[in-house]
């Protein structure tokens, strides 16, 4: 199997990434709502993005995207990352493909000057995320502190390096280096 790269979207990218929304949107209220492809390209790379994107290829194939946005922690007065959204196509599920668009997002967050992730999942991420991240009933979790700068080191690695080195959730408890 060939590697695959986790990179930004770019506004190039707008058809594929129209594309995967609708794949996304599956089984969603909003299914057979109308989304236009213009109106993304403004939201995301118009004068006031309101999120960032990256997206996973193998070879010339788009496999996935998550997207998030910048965020505040009053309690905690730091930066972090709202997680939006996150798909795999069907056929790329189980590879890997989300545990390296996950450590992805953690890299750019922490580029951005943040320090956690907050983000909510469906069962099909349940194992991934509540083996990292602290997490509530409601499926909503948190990757904060030292469990957070480990994801954020991981990138480039293999997902299969990723899955091996993933932290434990304790240590979303400790200190990490870059916190006050």
């Amino acid at each position: 199997m060939s590697q695959l790269i986790v990179r930004r979207a770019t506004p190039r990218d707008i058809d594929v990434l129209a594309t995967l929304i609708d794949e996304f949107a599956k089984g969603h209220p909003a299914e057979r709502h109308p989304r236009s492809a213009d109106r993304l390209r403004e939201a995301l790379f118009g004068g006031q993005p309101v999120a960032r994107v990256l997206l996973a290829q193998r070879d010339a194939a788009v496999v996935g995207f998550a997207a998030w946005r910048k965020t505040y922690d009053w309690f905690w007065s730091m930066y972090g990352g709202d997680g939006l959204g996150l798909f795999v196509v069907p056929a790329q599920r189980g590879l890997g493909v989300a545990v390296c668009l996950v450590v992805a997002m953690c890299a750019e967050i922490q580029e951005q000057g943040g320090h956690f992730l907050q983000t909510s999942y469906d069962a099909g991420l349940s194992r991934l995320y509540e083996r990292v991240a602290v997490g509530r009933s409601d499926r909503a979790c948190h990757i904060s502190a030292l469990a957070f700068e480990r994801l954020a080191g991981m990138t480039g690695r293999t997902a299969r390096e990723i899955v091996r080195a993933l932290p434990d959730k304790r240590l979303n408890f400790v200190p990490a280096h870059g916190s006050m």
